[in-house]
């Protein structure tokens, strides 16, 4: 019965040898034994090297000596550690951020770069603060009138004129916005 057994293993084996894919394999691997015993020498060298290391306790002492002062340089402490894996956590939320800042960097970058996308965008912002730069300018040339205006007038106003004024549609909106003002300001002081 062992005879059967060794026979149907060597019919197996036979079988998988006669297979052109493991013929190559066992020659590819035939090639580089001198390398694999190479690499398994290198090892055991290592091995031998770590091992006598080990059993070097003044050595240990040294190198484990050198470790300890280096680490203290850092003072890793529960907090610090506790820290780290609070950043550990949002690391994925800070990888969207900063991929997102670099994309804009690198939009910004290749506007810099392109004149003509520098012009448009010049183009763009006087669109937007031409209309209040005029409106900033007609405010001021307003309020330069109106005060070469009062320069120049040197009657003394009296009460009638007020009460002249009060009528005016302009003095009258100027002074409900001026009410509501001081609404909104005594009410924000009273909440805070």
């Amino acid at each position: 019965m062992n005879e059967t057994m060794e026979q149907k293993a060597a019919d197996i084996c036979l079988q998988e040898l006669s297979d052109p894919d493991v013929q190559e394999a066992m020659v590819t691997l035939i090639r580089k034994l001198p390398k694999i015993k190479d690499a398994v020498l290198a090892a055991e060298q290592g091995l031998e090297l770590a091992a006598s290391i080990v059993q070097d306790k003044e050595s240990l002492n040294g190198l484990f000596g050198r470790l300890e002062q280096q680490c203290a340089l850092y003072r890793v402490d529960e907090e610090a550690i506790v820290a780290l894996f609070a950043l550990l956590e949002k690391l994925p939320k800070l990888v969207k951020y900063v991929n997102a800042i670099e994309q804009v960097a690198d939009f910004l970058e290749s506007v810099g770069q392109d004149k003509q996308s520098q012009q448009y965008l010049l183009d763009g912002v006087k669109a937007y603060i031409t209309p209040v730069a005029a409106q900033m300018e007609n405010g001021v040339a307003v309020l330069r009138e109106a005060k070469e205006r009062a320069e120049r007038r040197h009657e003394t106003v009296s009460v009638f004129t007020l009460l002249r004024l009060m009528k005016d549609p302009a003095v009258q909106k100027a002074l409900r916005f001026a009410q509501s003002l001081l609404e909104v300001l005594a009410e924000k002081n009273r909440k805070s």
